[in-house]
C-alpha cells in the first residue's frame, strides 16, 4: 500500500492546489452571480414601484386637472348667464 502512496502523492501534490484554487473561484463566481441576480431583481421591483407611483401621481394630477376644469366651465357657465352679452 506504500507503494501505492508513493506513486499517487506527486500527483495529489501537484492537482490539489489547482482543485482547490477552481473551487475557490467557484464559490466567488456564485456569489457574484446570485449578487447581480439579486441585485436585478430588487432594482426591477423598485422600477415597478416608481412607475406605480408615478401613474398614480399622473392620475391624481388629471383627477385634479379635470375636477377644476368642470368647476372652471360651470363658474364660466353661472358668470356668463350673469354678464350680459
Amino acid at each position: 500500500m506504500g507503494a501505492f502512496w508513493d506513486a499517487v502523492m506527486p500527483y495529489v501534490q501537484v492537482l490539489l492546489p489547482t482543485i482547490v484554487l477552481a473551487l475557490i473561484f467557484w464559490f466567488v463566481m456564485r456569489g457574484i452571480f446570485n449578487a447581480d441576480r439579486r441585485e436585478r431583481e430588487a432594482e426591477k421591483r423598485a422600477d415597478a414601484e416608481y412607475a406605480e407611483r408615478l401613474a398614480a401621481a399622473k392620475a391624481r394630477r388629471q383627477a385634479g386637472a379635470a375636477g377644476t376644469a368642470a368647476g372652471t366651465e360651470a363658474a364660466d357657465g353661472a358668470e356668463g348667464a350673469q354678464r350680459p352679452e
